[in-house]
């Protein structure tokens, strides 16, 4: 066998003959390493659902073991070489409800003997593969896959807004302090103060501050503020404050502004805080509401810095291992930090508010994580792809991850700028998510599906 000169052959050649030609290339930490043994790629890059090594070993079965697990629930059939769940009672309903029809056909006929000799303690329906048990809603199959036993309802991402409790054949909904379970018995609405005041968000664009209900109306007889080309903006509760970094055009000129919002009467004692070092690079902030901190993302010279609520102290919180630190949202009751960071390694991170334990929840399938939230009442960590087009969710440990919505919205969720997308609140099971200067996108989080409820579009 003869080695081709041109390295431009490789790729076509099998990969015994590629391995006799080219040593083993050895990858660093920050990649991942093919199977071809030549290609590195970045780590990020695994399990996003495309091939990018050119022996696709980075979307490999063994590598991406969710990629085996069926979205189906209990009780549901998944339709061959698709996503589609249907539940089981459908099957040889005489209906056509898979794509390719492969719910019925002549085995549903063929195979009704064997259905009745198969036992089930609840169901049996005929499938391609033979007669299958099924059990009543609110249990599953147990491991002699023909009786039937609980369903836990509550590992299922989605089932109560807040608190879930399993029974013997059902769940319970119900609500922590300072929420009213709603007629669905799964939905909580906050107590407001006063009681028919709704939800309200605050929206940053390069003009100014202004207020909208997530309906997308705006409040009235609140005169938005004006904000010249902010880059960061948060809001704290305690002090019915929101603070953002006004640019200026020089470093010396690019400063944080407060103001207060009483009752949503307008934006009243605006003042500006001289931070000590320079805001100038700022891509997000957050407010620690129980001190007073405010914490900055700095993604030029690739930092998260702190500083006291007058502004006169401020360190450094991490420097190392950020390559382009994005989002960040903080748990002041858990005394945790989370953020987001993309380029070499892509990820999605957790550490204490003084920079201690940092743990990487997330570094497969992202590629560019931008916006972060979190459910505080749930423990959840929202974010966004804007490579991916996604918006996913972890639990604080990093697990329990789930695809709560990609594609359409996400993809235009970019904005003028091109900067990615930037999760706002997680409120009363709405998620907002602002797409560049002056749109945004509301949705609501209910049982198994989210849908959006208000918009201006998302395209750009």
């Amino acid at each position: 066998f003869c080695c081709p000169p041109c390295l431009v052959m490789l790729s076509k050649l099998p990969g015994s003959a590629r391995a006799a030609c080219v040593s083993p290339k050895t990858c660093s930490p920050k990649q991942f390493a093919c199977k071809d043994q030549i290609t590195c790629i970045s780590k990020g890059w695994r399990c996003d659902g495309e091939k990018d090594c050119p022996d696709g070993s980075d979307e490999s079965p063994d590598i991406c073991p969710q990629s085996k697990v069926s979205r189906c629930q209990p009780n549901e059939h998944n339709c061959l070489g698709t996503e589609l769940c249907i539940h089981m009672s459908k099957l040889c309903n005489g209906l056509h409800d898979c794509f390719d029809g492969s719910d019925e056909g002549p085995h549903c006929r063929e195979q009704l003997a064997n259905c009745t000799a198969l036992a089930c303690q609840h169901h049996c329906v005929p499938t391609l593969s033979g007669p299958a048990c099924y059990c009543n809603n609110s249990f599953q199959l147990a491991e002699d896959r023909r009786s039937c036993k609980d369903f836990d309802e509550c590992t299922v991402y989605g089932t109560c807004s807040q608190t879930c409790t399993n029974t013997e054949g059902s769940y319970t909904c119900s609500c922590v302090e300072g929420y009213l379970l709603q007629p669905d018995n799964r939905s909580c609405k906050a107590k407001n103060e006063p009681v028919d005041r709704p939800p309200v968000l605050l929206i940053a664009n390069s003009q100014n501050i202004l207020a909208t209900y997530l309906s997308g109306a705006p409040v009235p007889n609140i005169t938005p503020t004006s904000a010249k080309q902010t880059t960061a903006m948060d809001f704290n509760y305690v002090e019915d404050t929101v603070c953002w970094v006004h640019v200026g055009d020089s470093a010396s000129q690019t400063i944080l502004k407060c103001a207060k919002i009483p009752n949503l009467k307008g934006f009243v004692e605006e003042r500006s805080i001289n931070i000590s070092l320079s805001l100038h690079h700022v891509e997000q902030m957050a407010i620690d509401w129980l001190t007073g901190n405010f914490y900055f993302v700095d993604d030029i010279d690739d930092r998260i810095f702190v500083c006291n609520k007058n502004g006169v102290t401020c360190v450094t919180l991490l420097d190392l291992e950020l390559y382009n630190p994005k989002g960040i949202a903080l748990d002041p009751a858990m005394g945790k930090v989370f953020f987001t960071d993309y380029g070499q390694i892509p990820k999605v991170e957790r550490c204490d508010m003084d920079g201690q334990n940092r743990t990487k929840l997330v570094d497969s399938k992202i590629v560019f994580p931008h916006g972060i939230t979190l459910d505080l009442v749930n423990r959840l960590v929202y974010w966004a792809d804007a490579y991916l087009d996604y918006i996913e969710v972890v639990d604080y440990e990093g697990k329990n991850r789930h695809t709560i919505i990609q594609g359409i919205l996400v993809s235009g969720a970019r904005g003028r700028s091109g900067l990615g997308a930037s999760l706002q609140s997680v409120l009363e099971g709405h998620l907002s998510l602002a797409c560049g200067e002056q749109w945004f996108v509301s949705f609501a989080c209910s049982f198994q599906q989210i849908k959006a409820v208000s918009s201006r579009s998302c395209t750009t």
